[in-house]
C-alpha cells in the first residue's frame, strides 16, 4: 500500500486505485497515522473539512466502496474496523 502525496494517488500493488477526493483524503489521513484510531467524526473532519453531524452512513459507505477498489488488486484487508471507536490502517 503505497500514497504518493504529490500526484494524491494510492496504489495497492503497483496498481493505482481510482479512488474519489473524499476516498483519498480517507487513504491519506489513515496512512500517514498508521498507530491511531480515527473516529467517524475525526475522518469526517478532516475528508469534507466540514463539521460532522452524527449518524450518518457516508463514512461507512465511504470505506466500503475503498475496500472493494483495494480487493480487485489484493486480498489483504488494509482498512481494520476498530468497534465503537472507528478505522485504522492495518499494518
Amino acid at each position: 500500500l503505497t500514497l504518493d502525496v504529490s500526484a494524491m494517488t494510492v496504489s495497492v500493488n503497483g496498481n493505482t486505485l481510482d479512488l474519489t477526493k473524499h476516498e483519498y483524503k480517507i487513504m491519506e489521513l489513515l496512512i500517514k497515522n498508521p498507530d491511531k484510531v480515527f473516529s467517524k467524526q475525526a475522518i469526517y473532519d478532516y475528508a469534507w473539512e466540514d463539521y460532522y453531524i452524527g449518524e450518518d452512513k457516508t463514512i461507512n459507505v465511504h470505506i466500503s466502496n475503498i475496500r472493494k477498489k483495494i480487493r480487485a488488486f489484493s486480498d489483504t484487508e488494509y482498512i481494520e474496523t476498530v468497534w465503537s471507536i472507528g478505522f485504522k490502517i492495518n499494518k
